[in-house]
């Protein structure tokens, strides 16, 4: 082995043992505690009770049909309101880009409980949104805009936004302009131009965001737990912490933790499978997706 060759090596295997103490090593922690049995007198064995429990209670296992089922829906609310905004991106001179980027990373510069608090100061009874409606003449008296489905599912989109705006971009911009230029001369109008070659070469940011907006929102906890109310408790990360410190019964919100990585793997895996096939473009490049 080359000089060269030994000190690659040893600085990759720097990062890799970080790895392995900071995450691989807690989630075999997790992952162990889920099938760990203690009883009244002190003993510990290992058993599935925890899982058995989880899929026979039907308010468990419904919370990872709430919690996917609401990754997918602001993935796409998402990607159909970013895709305009990727689009004015593309076409926008150096100014008006470096103004969108600014605006784009500006969420990035607070914290996401700071973000949520701030929603909360816009979507309370007596908050902006409120005060707005009520001079417009919208309501009669302050609505309750938080505490509910509603209100999770917004600050979900919000916080996805930026990274599928980005991904988005990138995408278009990866287009070449000569392919457009060409369909323009042979006669093709603006939709059709987006229709039959934009859209189909922006796929993989399309494959690339809806996995990032899935992942972020599957495994939210801040969202959930601070405006969720009485649905937001019922999300697989609100139900392991629930577990963990109100109950203190750590094998069952391992349980919990383990499934709720299992199915996100799964279902991003799903996601890039689905971007393999479709083959258009390099946001995601063929080593990644295979």
């Amino acid at each position: 082995m080359t000089r060269s060759t030994s000190r690659a090596a040893t600085l990759l295997a720097l990062p890799a043992l970080a790895v392995a103490l900071l995450f691989l090593l807690p989630l075999a922690i997790m992952a162990g505690e889920s099938f760990v049995r203690r009883t009244a007198d002190g003993r510990v064995s290992l058993s599935a009770d925890q899982y058995a429990r989880f899929f026979s209670d039907s308010f468990y296992a419904g919370s990872l049909g709430l919690t996917f089922g609401t990754a997918v829906l602001v993935a796409a609310a998402s990607i159909a309101i970013a895709y305009p905004v990727a689009l004015v991106y593309w076409r926008a001179g150096r100014r008006a880009r470096s103004l969108i980027l600014v605006l784009l990373l500006a969420p990035f510069y607070a914290n996401i409980v700071v973000t949520v608090l701030g929603w909360i100061v816009l979507l309370a009874p007596g908050g902006v949104v409120n005060v707005l409606l009520l001079k417009a003449g919208a309501i009669a008296a302050p609505v309750d805009l938080l505490n509910g489905y509603g209100a999770v599912f917004v600050l979900s989109v919000h916080r996805a936004l930026p990274f599928v705006v980005l991904l988005l971009a990138n995408a278009l911009a990866n287009i070449d302009d000569d392919v457009l230029q060409c369909a323009r001369v042979c006669g093709a109008s603006g939709p059709r131009v987006f229709r039959t070659i934009v859209f189909p070469l922006g796929m993989p940011g399309v494959a690339a965001s809806a996995v990032v907006a899935f992942s972020l929102t599957a495994a939210g906890f801040v969202i959930p737990r601070l405006v969720g109310g009485a649905t937001g408790s019922r999300f697989a990360a609100v139900l392991m912490y629930q577990q963990m410190t109100a109950t203190q019964n750590w094998p069952f919100g391992a349980a919990i933790g383990v499934l709720l990585l299992v199915a996100s793997v799964l279902a991003v895996a799903g996601g890039l499978q689905i971007a393999r096939r479709l083959r258009a473009g390099r946001v995601l490049g063929d080593a990644f997706l295979q």
